[in-house]
């Protein structure tokens, strides 16, 4: 047992907030000077006292009582404890002693708890004992005297003209008929899903592929930004597409492809016309100034 205590000083008025095992023995030692702590101000009353089955929780009491809700509330006790509602007056020697026949109460009754559980465990024991016993004898008397076994019955022949019996599928066929049979739409969905992105995370580290994605990224004009996106969109799903170990698997990577390809397409850009086929210019005619005329 284990215990936290307050102490009030007589000569002082302080306060003394403490832990131990031994409340008695620790009381004797504070008021007669042992204790370093408290050596200047013995006389001790012992203001508060609680006990704990372990030492952790007696020292968790000490450190409340330190702090600012702990000191609240031994205020309170210390106004309702004031020498005009104090029973025993100043006297440091009542507590002690009321506290004193407290724990001799308390040792009683464990004493007498520990004696009534042992009794209990010796009459426990003595039934199990004599349980065994009779359950041996009765063993012993069933194996000496054998009551006469009765005939075996001797079950009828199947008839001949039944057909065989039916096979019994193997425990590898019925899991591969489990894993073809679908969930329902959303959980194929989510097993491909999680397979592509097992896949992804394998492949998109490749070193070619990280070079294409920084060029993308380096491009100067959008056009070409979007020609080289298209380029690694192309690569990365061709590539994932080769690993794919089943079909929903590749159908469901070329749906991403095309969704991821369609992002890259510009819609909106009225495209450039076809340059039309231009016919060469004919060669003027070439012109000779008339000759001027003769004289006459």
């Amino acid at each position: 047992m284990f215990y936290c205590y307050v102490l009030r000083s007589q000569k002082t008025g302080r306060r003394y907030v403490g832990s131990c095992e031994n409340l008695l023995h620790r009381l004797y030692r504070h008021n007669a000077g042992q204790m370093k702590a408290t050596k200047h101000g013995a006389p001790w009353s012992l203001l508060h006292g609680e006990s704990f089955a372990t030492r952790r929780e007696a020292v968790q009491r000490e450190l409340y009582y330190k702090t600012g809700r702990g000191r609240d509330e031994l205020d309170r006790l210390e106004l309702e404890r004031s020498p005009r509602r104090q029973v025993a007056g100043s006297n440091p020697v009542t507590p002690i002693k009321l506290m004193e026949r407290s724990l001799r109460r308390r040792v009683a009754v464990s004493a007498t708890v520990s004696e009534t559980m042992v009794r209990f465990f010796l009459i426990a024991v003595a039934m199990r004992i004599a349980t065994t016993s009779l359950f041996a004898q009765a063993a012993v008397s069933s194996s000496t005297n054998p009551q006469e076994s009765p005939a075996p019955q001797i079950s009828p022949a199947p008839p001949q003209n039944e057909g065989p019996a039916p096979r019994i599928p193997a425990i590898e066929e019925l899991d591969q008929a489990f894993k073809q049979t679908s969930l329902g739409k959303a959980v194929d969905e989510a097993h491909l899903h999680a397979q592509w992105r097992e896949l992804s995370n394998r492949i998109i580290n490749d070193r070619d592929l990280v070079e294409a994605r920084a060029r993308a990224g380096k491009a100067k004009t959008d056009l070409e930004k979007r020609q080289r996106l298209r380029a690694y969109y192309t690569t990365f799903y061709d590539r994932m597409r080769s690993e794919a170990g089943s079909q929903e698997l590749k159908s469901y990577i070329d749906t991403h492809k095309t969704q991821h390809l369609a992002l890259l397409a510009q819609n909106r850009v009225r495209p450039s016309p076809a340059p039309a086929a231009t016919a060469s210019p004919k060669p003027k005619p070439r012109l000779h100034p008339p000759e001027p005329p003769l004289p006459q």
